[in-house]
């Protein structure tokens, strides 16, 4: 016969992430049983819809007592237990039962969690957890804060490759609002238990995930001395995070130390060797880093029980391999390395920024988008708009527009692309066609106040200044964007040769500043790239240094500016005739 199993949950205002969470797992289990501790959202409602297992149980700042009453209630052979902001990921073909009749001398699984640190790039940290296990009475939960599951036979326990459990990426203030909660719950477990390891490693994560690796470093140095290789799942991300601490307060010697002495102790702990790449590139030790991190490349993944942060054997340290091989002037090796990282992992741009400076510093422009164009980067969206950003600040507007008038089809129903495909046309002669793009863009985008300022610009190059006017004014109405439309209503009266209002109350100097600094560099990329003198250009551009120069701040940024420029030129110059170029004249 079949063992059936229960799904248990406790959740507390959980209405933004609960059906995701039940919807990834509700076909994979028999049972389920939720309950809820106190919700003032739609969190009942929506369990509601699940199953009719729904209790309410009132909350005494213990959550062991919490998950103990809802294996009470639960009638299957064995128990499934997750956080509403966790989802299960399997293959469809997946089942609990063909796990546990599988290994069928267990009573208990340890399953792989992946804990993200952005979910954007793949950049996880993995751990395993004792979710699954028998509803015998034997396994019950202890602890009022980061409860655990005892385990009273370490060989009845498995190791299973799937189900991974994948944690939900919280908003950053509701993740310090959790953290600052445990914390208060983890000051009063220690008083209770101060010897505790465990309560000292949670203790110590909170305050550093917190920012406050002062308050951290001594909490994970007595978790560190106090757990044994018996409690491996605790001491392999205590040692991280002991690591990772010593390196955010500075203490690099201190750090490296620790790398060397455990790296012997564990030679296949991957994420060591990253580490300690790190801290010697850190160091500015870089022959040195090179080969911890190809240490870790080759390591592989860790072994299962060690904690590991996604990437730390690939395309991480294919990406601090680059950067290494960079600053000791091998720079073919630095291109290959970044080239593996971004085909290890597509989502993670960041080595596609070093690859493209190495290019365009050596080849030049034409041939860095040819390259990367040959290499199919630009078929994938977030490559294509990150290379034709790069070549924009790079004040190559021609291939930054081609980035995306070439590889529309990677952009299907994507506003990014109408706002910068817009952008880019503007700023490379095509104002008529960066205005149209523009205004597809729906009133509900985040892009909408962005695209209606950058549509000004277009308006203003076309010298159509009536309209740019009136747009300007639609811009004063919305609060967020009264900066950029007091702007604008200045350049197009200084444009006609009209006298300029004072700077209202409402808009300050500072952010003027910002954003006619800005708009002067984007004239200059303009200018830069059209052929012929354009009087409306020059009028534009005159018309921006005249309000950059109202304020003192401005007038020194410009004179700082214009004087570097001169500099240039003079140094090019005796470059090209020596330093007597100017008896030459």
């Amino acid at each position: 016969m079949k063992e059936r199993i229960s799904l248990t949950m406790i959740v507390r205002n959980e209405s933004a992430h609960l059906a995701n969470c039940l919807e990834s797992v509700k076909d994979k289990v028999d049972e389920i049983i939720i309950i809820d501790t106190g919700s003032t959202d739609d969190t009942l409602n929506i369990a509601q819809r699940y199953t009719s297992n729904v209790f309410t149980y009132p909350w005494h700042n213990n959550f062991s007592d919490a998950r103990n009453f809802a294996i009470e209630h639960a009638s299957g052979d064995w128990i499934l237990a997750l956080d509403a902001d966790e989802e299960v990921q399997c293959q469809a073909s997946f089942s609990f039962h063909s796990l546990i009749a599988k290994e069928n001398d267990k009573e208990a699984f340890l399953l792989p969690l992946l804990n993200p640190i952005l979910d954007s790039t793949e950049e996880y940290n993995s751990f395993y957890v004792l979710r699954l296990f028998r509803n015998n009475g034997n396994y019950k939960y202890f602890g009022k804060i980061h409860e655990q599951v005892t385990i009273q036979d370490q060989q009845k326990v498995g190791l299973a490759v799937e189900p991974i459990l994948k944690h939900k990426l919280l908003p950053l203030k509701l993740r310090h609002q959790k953290r600052n909660r445990n914390l208060h719950l983890l000051k009063k477990a220690l008083q209770d238990d101060p010897h505790n390891p465990f309560l000292h490693y949670y203790f110590g994560v909170e305050w550093l995930m917190l920012g406050k690796a002062g308050y951290a470093l001594p909490y994970l140095q007595k978790a560190y001395s106090r757990l044994s290789d018996d409690q491996l799942l605790f001491r392999a991300p205590t040692l991280k995070y002991l690591l990772v601490c010593l390196r955010a307060l500075g203490r690099l010697d201190e750090a490296l130390s620790l790398c060397l002495e455990t790296s012997l102790h564990y030679p296949n702990f991957t994420d060591i060797f990253y580490l300690g790449g790190l801290l010697l590139e850190e160091k500015e030790e870089y022959h040195v880093a090179l080969k911890w991190f190809n240490h870790a490349i080759n390591c592989g993944k860790p072994p299962a029980l060690f904690s590991h942060l996604t990437g730390s054997e690939s395309f991480l340290a294919y990406y601090h391999l680059g950067f290494c091989y960079e600053k000791v002037g091998e720079t073919f090796e630095a291109r290959e390395a970044y080239e593996t990282a971004l085909e290890l992992n597509p989502r993670f741009p960041y080595p596609l920024y070093n690859l493209f400076l190495i290019l365009l510093s050596e080849e030049g422009a034409a041939y860095c988008y040819q390259y990367l164009e040959d290499r199919d980067y630009f078929d994938d969206a977030l490559f294509c708009l990150t290379t034709a950003d790069l070549f924009f600040l790079a004040d190559h507007v021609a291939q930054a527009y081609l980035c995306l008038e070439n590889h529309k089809d990677c952009f299907q129903g994507d506003e990014r692309f109408l706002f910068f495909y817009g952008k880019y046309c503007i700023y490379s002669g095509r104002a008529n066609t960066g205005f149209e793009s523009l205004n597809q863009i729906p009133t509900k985008s985040s892009c909408y106040p962005s695209a209606q300022a950058l549509s000004i610009v277009a308006l203003i190059l076309l010298g159509d200044f009536p309209k740019a006017k009136s747009s300007a004014i639609m811009l004063w109405k919305n609060q967020p964007t009264r900066c950029e439309a007091h702007i604008f209503l200045c350049l197009i009266r200084l444009m006609q040769k009209q006298t300029i209002p004072p700077c209202p109350l409402r808009v300050r100097g500072k952010e003027t500043l910002a954003t006619n600094t800005e708009m002067l560099l984007d004239c200059k990329r303009y200018r830069s790239h059209i052929m012929s003198y354009d009087p409306l250009v020059e009028a534009w551009n005159q018309a921006l240094e005249t309000l950059i120069k109202s304020s003192e701040k401005g007038f020194e940024l410009l004179f700082n500016d214009y004087n570097q420029r001169v500099q240039g030129l003079n140094d090019r110059l005796i470059a090209k005739f020596g330093n007597s170029w100017m008896d030459k004249l």
